[in-house]
C-alpha cells in the first residue's frame, strides 16, 4: 500500500464512470488533469470529487505515495503540504514558503518517492495552486468549478451526469426493493445527475419513501420553484424531510452555510451550546446528542461524515442552497451564533504548537463566517490569535494577508485609534518585516507605536509589544544604540508592571541583551543572558525555545569575550536538537558551535559550518539576514583552512546579499567586507584588499564607532594592508591604537586583543616583545593551535568578524 495523507473515506456507492477513469488514467501520464463540471452543469454536483476519490483508492497500488490537498483556501492548502514535507522528511522552514517549495521540488526530483499523486481537491483559483503544483514522473489530479485552467497548467477533464444505465444502478444499490421501473421513473426526473441521485437515495431510505411518493412530492415541489434543478428540488426535499424529523439537526445544518468546504468537527460544534436557538442547545450541550444529530444529517444525504462519525463535510452547493433559504433576519442571528462558536472554540495562547490543530481548523471558517465584521471583542481578538498563529506557524504570507484584511475592515468599522486596530497592525508589521518589507514594517510600526502611546499609554502592554518590535527594526536598520535605548526604557516599564519574571519582560530583556551584543558590550549582554536563563530555567522545562534561545545567546557572548570553550559547554547543555533540525535555536546553537570549534582549532569546523548553512537556506531562504551570518561564518572556515577562492565566493555573495537586504551602510554589510578585504589580503592582492578596507573603516566608524569589536576588527587589518604596502610608520600607529583600544574595549587577554599584540611586536621587529606575545598566544590557544602556527611562522593575525543574530 502506498503513503497516504487526508484521503476522504471511499464512496461505498460509487458507480461506473469506468471509461472516465480510464481517460483519467491515460490524460495523466502526459500532466496534471482538471475534472470541470461538463457544459450545462456549471454549478456542480456532477461528482468530480467522487470521481478523484475513486481514481485514488482504484489506482492507489500503482503509487508510492498518494496524498489529498484540500485547496479551496491558501491556508489549509498550505497547512496540508507542510503534512505532506513532514512525511517527505523535509526540514519544516520558518519561512512557509520555503518549506513548500522544497516539497514541490523533492517531489519533481523523484525524492525520495518517484511514482505519486498529489490531489489537489476544490482548486478553484489557479493561481493560488500554481506555484506547489511539481513536475517529475508523478502524477498531479486537480478537481474545481472554475472554467479559467488554461491547457499549460492542466487538461480539463469534463464531468457530466450520469449515463442512464449508471443512475438506475445506482438507485436500485441504493434501494434494493427498487424497481427498475422506478429506478428509470426517478433517473429521467432527476436528470441523471449524481448529486441529485445521491440526495433522493439517501432521503427515500430515512424516510421510507416509495418512488411514487417521492416523485409525487418531487413534481409538487419543482411547481413551487421559479427556476427548478434537479439538485434544487432534490436538496429541498432531503431538508424539509431532516427539518420534520428533527428541527435541532437542520438548525445545525444551517449553522454550515456560515462555513467552509472543510470537515467541521463535533468539537467545533460543541463551542456553539449558549450561543444558539434553546431547541438546539439541548442537542450541542451533550456530545452523544450533537453527534447522533451529525449522523441524522448524513442519513439525509446532506453532509458526508468521516467513518467515526466525529466530523461533517457539507458540499459548497448544499452550503448555498441553505444560505438562499434564510431570511435578512436569520441569516444575522445564525452567522452571530456561528462567530461566537468560533471565539468560544479559541484556547488563546496561539504560540502553543499544541494549540495549532485547533487553530488550523478556526482559520478555514473565518472568510465563510465574515469574522472580520464580528461586533464582539472576543470575535476580534480570534482574529487577532489567528494572525499570530498563522505567523509563528510560519505561514507569514497568511498572517500578512489575514492582517492586512482586519486592519482595512477595523480601520473603516473602529477607526485607526481602537485598540484591536492597532493591535492587528502590530502584528502586521511583524508579518511584513518577515516577507521582506522591512522598510513598509518600520513605517507602520512607527505610527502604531505613535498611536498606541497617545491612545493606551506608554505603559499599556500592546504598546510595550509594539515598542519592542521597533526596536527590532532599528536592529534591522542598524542603529543598534537607538534599539538599546529603547528597549531598557522598555524593561523598565515591563519590569515595574510585571515583575522581572514575567516571561513578556524575560523577552525584552532578551531584546536587549541582543542590542548590547550587537554593540560589541559581551560583558554585559552575558550578565543580562545569565539573569533570563536563571529566570527562564524557572518557569519552563529545559529544552523550552525561550530557554534555548537564552542559552544561544550566552554562548554567543562567551564567543564574544573569547571564552570559546565555554560557548562551547553551555551550547552542549541546551538539548536544542530536541526541538529538530530545522528549529531557529536550533540553528544557531549549530551555527555558534561551528564557529567556537574554529575558534578552538578542531579540524570539524568547516563541515559543521557547512551543515549549517545548509539547514538555514532551507529555513530561511537564501537572503535572510540569519542566513548571510551562516555564510559569513563558513567563509572564515574556509578562510582558516586556506581555501580563498571559496572564502571570497562565499564573501562576495554575502556582500551583495546584505547590501540589497540591509543596505550598504550597514554594520553587518560592513564586517562582510572587512573579511572579504581579508581574504583578497591573503590572496596578495593589497591594493584592493585596502580599498575594501578603507570603505568598511569610514562606515563602520561613523555607524558603530571607533571602539567597536566590528571596527577594531577592520581596523587590525587596514594596519595589514599599510605594512603590505609600504606605509610602516602610519600601519604601526594605526596597530597601537587599535591594540589600545582592544584592551580596553575586549580586555588584554581577549584572544584578538593577543593577536593585535603580536601584530604590534612583529612589525616592531624586536624579536623579545614578539617572542612574549608568542607566549601569550601559546598559554591561550595551546600547542597545536592555527594561530599559534601562523605566529610562529611571523605571519600577521587576522580578527576576523562574526555577526551577531539580530
Amino acid at each position: 500500500m502506498p503513503i497516504q495523507g487526508g484521503l476522504p473515506p471511499r464512496n461505498p456507492h460509487f458507480v461506473g464512470r469506468e471509461g472516465l477513469l480510464v481517460d483519467v488514467r491515460a490524460s495523466l501520464g502526459d500532466g496534471p488533469v482538471v475534472l470541470l463540471p461538463a457544459a450545462g452543469h456549471e454549478i456542480g454536483g456532477t461528482g468530480r470529487t467522487q470521481l478523484a476519490v475513486e481514481y485514488v483508492y482504484r489506482y492507489a497500488d500503482a503509487y508510492d505515495l498518494v496524498w489529498w490537498i484540500p485547496a479551496e483556501q491558501p491556508a489549509g492548502m498550505r497547512a496540508a503540504l507542510v503534512g505532506l514535507a513532514q512525511e517527505l522528511k523535509l526540514p519544516e522552514a520558518r519561512d512557509l514558503d520555503s518549506t513548500l517549495g522544497a516539497v514541490r521540488d523533492a517531489l519533481s526530483r523523484g525524492e525520495p518517492h518517484r511514482n505519486w499523486l498529489i490531489v489537489f481537491a476544490n482548486a478553484n483559483r489557479p493561481e493560488d495552486i500554481r506555484p506547489y503544483l511539481p513536475d517529475g514522473a508523478g502524477h498531479v489530479l486537480i478537481t474545481s468549478r472554475n472554467p479559467r485552467w488554461t491547457a499549460e497548467v492542466a487538461q480539463a477533464v469534463p464531468v457530466a451526469a450520469f449515463d442512464r444505465t449508471d443512475s438506475v444502478d445506482l438507485l436500485r444499490r441504493r434501494g434494493p426493493e427498487l424497481s427498475a421501473a422506478d429506478a428509470e421513473l426517478l433517473a429521467e426526473r432527476l436528470a441523471d445527475v449524481p448529486m441529485a441521485l445521491d440526495q433522493a437515495a439517501a432521503v427515500r431510505k430515512a424516510t421510507g419513501w416509495t418512488a411514487a411518493e417521492y416523485l409525487r412530492r418531487y413534481d409538487e415541489r419543482s411547481a413551487e420553484l421559479a427556476f427548478p434543478t434537479p439538485i434544487r428540488v432534490a436538496w429541498g426535499l432531503s431538508a424539509d424531510a431532516l427539518s420534520e424529523a428533527s428541527p435541532a439537526a437542520y438548525e445545525l445544518l444551517e449553522l454550515s452555510a456560515f462555513l467552509a468546504s472543510a470537515p467541521v468537527s463535533w468539537e467545533l460544534l460543541w463551542a456553539a451550546r449558549g450561543r444558539v436557538s434553546a431547541e438546539l442547545d439541548h442537542t450541542v450541550r451533550i456530545e452523544r446528542r450533537l453527534k447522533a444529530a451529525l449522523r441524522l444529517i448524513g442519513r439525509y444525504g446532506l453532509a458526508d461524515l468521516d467513518p467515526p462519525g466525529e466530523s461533517m463535510l457539507v458540499h459548497p452547493l448544499v452550503r448555498g442552497m441553505v444560505g438562499q433559504q434564510l431570511s435578512s433576519e436569520r441569516h444575522a442571528a445564525l452567522q452571530r451564533s456561528v462567530r461566537a462558536m468560533l471565539a468560544a472554540a479559541d484556547l488563546g495562547d496561539p504560540d502553543n504548537p499544541a494549540h495549532w490543530p485547533r487553530y488550523s481548523a478556526i482559520v478555514a471558517h473565518l472568510v465563510h463566517a465574515d469574522v472580520l465584521g464580528g461586533e464582539a471583542e472576543e470575535i476580534r481578538q480570534l482574529v487577532i490569535n489567528c494572525i499570530r498563529f498563522l505567523y509563528a506557524r510560519g505561514d507569514w504570507d497568511s498572517s500578512r494577508e489575514l492582517a492586512a484584511q482586519a486592519v482595512a475592515r477595523w480601520r473603516d468599522d473602529l477607526g485607526e485609534a481602537d485598540e484591536q486596530t492597532l493591535l492587528a497592525s502590530f502584528h502586521l508589521a511583524n508579518a511584513l518585516r518577515s516577507v521582506g518589507r522591512t522598510a513598509d514594517a518600520r513605517d507602520l510600526n512607527a505610527r502604531t507605536l505613535r498611536a498606541q502611546r497617545e491612545v493606551l499609554g506608554a505603559d499599556d502592554e500592546t504598546t510595550l509589544a509594539t515598542a519592542n518590535s521597533v526596536g527590532a527594526d532599528l536592529r534591522m536598520q542598524g542603529h543598534f544604540g537607538q534599539a538599546r535605548q529603547l528597549d531598557a526604557d522598555n524593561l523598565v516599564r515591563y519590569r515595574r508592571l510585571f515583575g522581572e519574571s514575567f516571561p513578556t519582560a524575560l523577552r525584552c530583556a532578551n531584546n536587549l541583551a541582543v542590542d548590547l551584543r550587537l554593540l560589541g558590550d559581551f560583558r554585559g549582554a552575558r550578565a543580562l543572558d545569565e539573569q533570563v536563563l536563571r529566570h527562564r530555567q524557572m518557569i519552563f522545562v529545559e529544552g523550552h525555545p525561550e530557554t534555548l534561545s537564552s542559552r544561544a545567546g550566552l554562548a554567543f557572548d562567551l564567543l564574544g569575550m573569547g571564552d570559546y570553550t565555554g560557548a562551547t559547554e553551555v551550547l552542549n547543555g541546551g538539548h536544542a536538537e530536541a526541538l529538530g533540525p530545522g528549529h531557529p535555536m536550533a540553528l544557531w546553537a549549530g551555527r555558534f558551535a561551528a564557529i567556537a570549534a574554529r575558534r578552538c582549532g578542531l579540524p570539524q569546523a568547516r563541515e559543521l559550518a557547512e551543515a549549517n548553512v545548509e539547514l538555514f537556506r532551507q529555513r530561511r531562504g537564501d537572503q535572510s539576514v540569519e542566513t548571510l551570518g551562516a555564510v559569513v561564518s563558513l567563509a572564515n572556515c574556509a578562510w582558516v583552512d586556506g581555501d580563498l577562492d571559496e572564502a571570497q565566493r562565499l564573501l562576495e555573495r554575502a556582500v551583495a546579499d546584505y547590501r540589497a537586504v540591509l543596505g550598504a551602510e550597514h554594520p553587518f554589510t560592513l564586517a562582510a567586507v572587512t573579511n572579504l578585504a581579508g581574504v583578497v589580503r591573503a590572496a596578495g592582492r593589497f591594493p584592493e584588499a585596502r580599498t575594501l578596507d578603507a570603505e568598511a573603516l569610514g562606515g563602520l566608524r561613523r555607524s558603530v564607532g571607533a571602539d567597536h569589536p566590528f571596527t577594531l576588527s577592520c581596523a587590525n587589518g587596514v594596519a595589514a594592508d599599510l605594512i603590505a604596502t609600504g606605509e610602516a610608520q602610519r600601519a604601526r600607529e594605526i596597530a597601537l591604537d587599535t591594540l589600545s583600544r582592544s584592551r580596553v574595549q575586549r580586555g588584554a587577554e581577549h584572544p584578538h586583543t593577543l593577536a593585535c599584540a603580536f601584530n604590534v611586536s612583529l612589525d616592531s621587529g624586536d624579536e623579545l616583545s614578539t617572542q612574549l606575545a608568542i607566549d601569550e598566544l601559546q598559554k591561550y590557544c595551546g600547542d597545536s593551535h592555527p594561530l599559534l602556527t601562523r605566529a610562529l611562522a611571523g605571519v600577521r593575525l587576522e580578527t576576523e568578524i562574526e555577526p551577531p543574530p539580530l
